[in-house]
């Protein structure tokens, strides 16, 4: 391969391409090529998405490029295709909601695409720097989309509380960076996992471990530091929610597992910390969405919640292989993409006529009149709360199936005991869908072809990524 910073980085390149083509888009062609926008977006993003599915089914690679400061992996290229895949649906989404609000611009579509790129540049990073060159392309993109809808006081409200959270956890993990460099003398994980091979670990590192943990906790929203999150998904357009509830947490995830896996040494001490965090971020959030009337709300604290759920997988890194807890979390984050995505997508048309605070009340009757919609967000539902054979429920076996391998057989209990804590909430949902007598009489504006074509996907991704799991 002459350039193979060209042919395994297509999906990165392509993520680029398109937003910049976006924003030419806008700057020349104005209100004509507005009309133009979603289609290129939807495009560019399929594109990648494809692009990334090409590279993972083929032969297996473990490349470095740019200088080693980059490393395209199984895992990589994983995440970059929930990460296209979690733009497209946003982008699916947004169509119809944009334009019942007179607000579609180039502008939304390019930051999107462009926080998409910082997702795979994070899933990659071999360096400090890299990383956090990453994390900013992925962060700026998505403070300005959640304050999008600057006529609304709750949209800008959820901006500053995005962006206020996210400076402190920006400025945790860049103390925790310059901590570890002090001490290592390199950027690279490979030259930082050598120098720290000894028997002997400055404390140095322990504490920079630490802040580095504070800082990405922030980022997927793990207890004690979620309390943005609710306010933040509740706020945003629901559209934007789908898009930050899922790429942003595939991206910090995967960030995670880069830096608990290749960089600081594993330890078991690590795992009694992951143990309690798992645990309070599976029971503050499941206990947060119980009592939640507002359906966004709920959405936003079982996001938590699945947060607590993916960091068992971490517990398990001082014993498991490392290959176990990247696949275990790839299949974990392309479920949850497909069925959050979904979700909040669907509730965006579902609750249009209460856009501003959609409670379970506005929900009523809705499966009965639209049938396609209500099956959808049933399927949406049971893959959250993991009843099988939906997505949602394979990953969530896959997770406590590698606890229960390692010996934590009790915090696998507890995962499954959350679970069913959860499916009170998520079945509530389906009971107002068909159960409970229609609230809004006044039929809804047509969907269009890219709202029915992302719950399609969505839709049958939940299903059919359940079934393809157990085929191979």
């Amino acid at each position: 391969m002459n350039n193979p910073e060209l042919y395994y980085l297509l999906p990165f390149w392509l993520t680029v391409a398109g937003s910049l083509a976006l924003l030419f888009n806008e700057a020349f062609f104005k209100e004509g090529g507005r009309g133009m926008a979603p289609a290129m977006a939807a495009l560019f993003s399929l594109a990648a998405l494809a692009a990334a599915c090409y590279q993972l089914w083929g032969p297996s690679v473990s490349v470095r490029l740019f200088s080693n400061t980059l490393k395209l992996d199984t895992f990589a290229l994983g995440i970059s295709a929930a990460a296209a895949l979690s733009a497209l649906i946003g982008i699916l989404f947004s169509v119809h909601y944009l334009t019942t609000e007179k607000a579609l611009t180039g502008e939304f579509y390019s930051l999107i695409l462009m926080a998409t790129a910082g997702m795979q540049v994070m899933a990659a990073a071999n360096e400090l720097l890299t990383f956090f060159v990453g994390l900013e392309l992925l962060s700026i993109p998505g403070y300005v989309l959640a304050g999008y809808f600057r006529n609304r006081d709750r949209s800008i409200e959820a901006a500053l509380k995005y962006y206020l959270p996210g400076v402190f956890a920006t400025a945790f993990l860049l103390y925790g960076f310059a901590l570890l460099y002090g001490a290592t003398g390199s950027t690279f994980f490979e030259a930082i996992k050598s120098s720290l091979a000894s028997e002997s670990i400055p404390i140095t590192v322990w504490v920079s471990g630490l802040f580095i943990l504070t800082g990405l906790s922030f980022k997927v929203g793990l207890v004690p530091f979620h309390a943005w999150a609710p306010d933040v998904y509740d706020g945003a357009a629901a559209p934007v929610s789908a898009f930050l509830s899922t790429g942003f947490k595939a991206a910090g995830f995967a960030a995670m597992a880069r830096i608990f896996i290749e960089v600081l040494p594993l330890s078991v001490h690590w795992s009694h910390v992951f143990v309690v965090i798992a645990v309070l971020t599976m029971f503050i959030g499941n206990l947060g969405a119980l009592v939640q009337k507002s359906v966004k709300r709920m959405l936003a604290y079982s996001s938590v919640a699945h947060a607590g759920y993916l960091l068992v997988a971490f517990v398990t890194l001082p014993m498991a292989a490392s290959r176990d807890v990247y696949l275990a979390l790839w299949v974990y984050l392309t479920a949850y993409t497909l069925m959050t995505g979904g979700a909040f997508g669907l509730l965006s048309w579902l609750t249009q006529k209460s856009e501003s605070k959609p409670g379970y009340a506005d929900l009523g009757g809705l499966g009965l009149k639209y049938p396609l919609a209500g099956l959808a967000m049933a399927v949406f539902m049971f893959s959250l709360a993991g009843f099988p054979p939906t997505a949602g429920f394979f990953g969530k076996y896959m997770i406590f199936k590698l606890a229960v391998q390692h010996g934590y057989t009790t915090l696998a209990i507890v995962g499954v005991l959350n679970s069913f804590l959860s499916a009170y909430y998520y079945l509530r949902i389906i009971v107002y869908l068909y159960m409970k007598p229609q609230t809004e009489p006044e039929s809804m504006s047509s969907r269009g072809f890219s709202f029915q074509a992302g719950l399609a996907l969505s839709t049958v991704g939940s299903l059919a990524a359940g079934f393809l799991i157990m085929l191979f």
